[in-house]
Formats: structure tokens, C-alpha cells, sequence
């Protein structure tokens, strides 16, 4: 991967410069909310997470004796399709927005939204829950004060969003996979090593969470980047080379930052 230089202005002093190719649009040419009801309540239940995403409130429970939820009935409840994005209106300054993997049913206090055809649902999820998106969430809720902001659809239609080629949201999306699954498997064979107070931890989060920004918001370009198989039995990793180029990524990362 390597820094794009042909860059644009984007003309929205938030988001500053962008790909030539890349293009603005406004959210609700992006998506649209849904708003189909349970007739009957049975679908499976849904929660919403800012860390860990839509989950299966099943999933969730500690024994077999706990409730679902206090509510008397579910009908009436959101239905949720996969690849649909749930947005919790009170918290997405916060980062509580992410794409359903699953079919159920949530909250009706959530919105959920369907998006058009040619875009990667997960790119926009990721985008939606940069520090940048945030806090444009932020600005454009109402409320009195911070406990009370609320993301209304006519709100979020109106923020712009950087949309590249069909094909490059799916690269950028297959590589944030990749990086995940490298980090992950690193942080588990250095916890072995370090124990769970492993300071390398937060460093490494800190490196994916940057790598986000920059491929989501085009200051890296990954259309050339071929996505290696990962293998992490190998005698590079034993050696460590493995975690001294993950460190040589944040170094460059950072530098490049600096240098803006």
C-alpha cells in the first residue's frame, strides 16, 4: 500500500482532500430508511453494540433463565435484513451504527436503513464510525444537551460522504478484513508471550483504527495491494519480523499524518 497523491479538494472543510476518482454524495443517495413491523413478535431479537455490532440477543445471555427483554410483546418491533444498518438515533455521535448480519427484529427506537445498489454496506460502516463522521454526527443531532442528541433521517441525509468505485469499496473492505484477522492472530500469540497486559495491545489497535481512517477516506491506496494468504506458523513470525513490520506500518502511518 502507498499514500495516493492525486488528490482533489472536496470542497467540505471536514473532509478535506480526495481521490480524483472518488466521488461526494450526499447520504441519502447512499441509502434510505425502512420501516417494516413484526406482525407477530417471533423473529429473533436483536441488540446494537458501538464495539461489537449487531448481535443476536440470545447470544447474549449469561443462563438459560434470563429474559430476552422486560417488553411484554415484540410485535411492532424494527424488522432487520443482513447488510441493512441499524443506527442508534441517541448514541451515533458515539458510534452505535452497524451493518446487521443478521435477520430479526430491533428495538423500534433504532433506525435502520437500506442501501441502493452499488455500494458495500460494510464500507460505509466503517467510514460511518471514524472519529471525522462522529463527530459530524455530533453537529448535525439535536438536543439540548449531550444525554438528549438525537440523529434524525432528514439529519443524516444531508451529511456527505466520500463514495469511490464499487470495486474499490469491496478492495478497501477485503483489506480492513485482512488487517483485522492479522492484528487479532498477533495479539493472541503475543498474550501467550506477554500475558494480557501485553503493551503492544493498545498500540496495535491504535494502528487499525488508523489504517481505517486513511483507507476509507483515500489516503492510502490498496487497488495494487495483493492480499497475501496468512499463515502464522511460520518461522517469520516466531522471529518477531512479523510484529517489527506491523511497527514499521504505524511508524509510517504516523509520519505521514505528521507530514499533512
Amino acid at each position: 500500500m502507498k499514500k495516493r497523491d492525486n488528490l482533489k479538494p472536496s470542497n467540505i472543510s471536514w473532509l478535506g482532500d480526495i481521490p480524483n476518482e472518488w466521488e461526494i454524495k450526499k447520504v441519502k443517495h447512499v441509502l434510505y430508511e425502512v420501516s417494516n413491523k413484526s406482525e407477530t413478535g417471533l423473529e429473533d431479537l436483536l441488540s446494537l453494540s458501538q464495539y461489537t455490532g449487531v448481535e443476536l440477543k440470545r447470544d447474549k445471555k449469561k443462563n438459560e433463565n434470563d429474559n430476552l427483554t422486560n417488553a411484554m410483546s415484540l410485535v411492532g418491533y424494527k424488522i432487520v435484513n443482513q447488510n441493512q444498518l441499524v443506527i442508534n438515533i441517541m448514541l451515533a455521535w458515539n458510534g452505535s451504527i452497524a451493518i446487521s448480519a443478521y435477520n430479526g427484529i430491533i428495538s423500534p427506537a433504532y433506525c435502520v436503513y437500506q442501501f441502493r445498489n452499488n455500494f458495500n454496506p460494510k464500507f460505509f460502516e466503517y467510514l460511518f464510525k471514524t472519529e471525522i463522521y462522529k463527530a459530524e454526527f455530533k453537529r448535525k443531532s439535536t438536543g439540548i444537551i449531550e444525554s438528549r442528541l438525537r440523529l434524525y433521517s432528514d439529519q443524516l441525509y444531508n451529511i456527505h460522504c466520500v463514495v469511490p468505485s464499487l470495486d474499490e469499496q469491496n478492495k478497501i473492505v477485503d483489506v480492513i478484513a485482512f488487517k483485522q484477522k492479522q492484528i487479532q492472530n498477533l495479539i493472541k500469540y503475543t498474550n501467550v508471550i506477554f500475558g494480557k497486559t501485553n503493551p503492544k495491545t493498545g498500540l496495535l489497535q491504535e494502528y487499525i483504527n488508523t489504517l481505517i481512517f486513511n483507507l476509507v477516506t483515500g489516503k492510502v491506496d490498496v487497488r495494487d495491494f495483493e492480499i497475501p494468504e496468512l499463515n502464522f506458523e511460520t518461522k517469520e513470525l516466531e522471529e518477531f519480523s512479523y510484529l517489527e513490520k506491523v511497527e514499521e506500518e504505524i511508524a509510517e502511518v504516523e509520519t505521514n499524518i505528521e507530514n499533512e
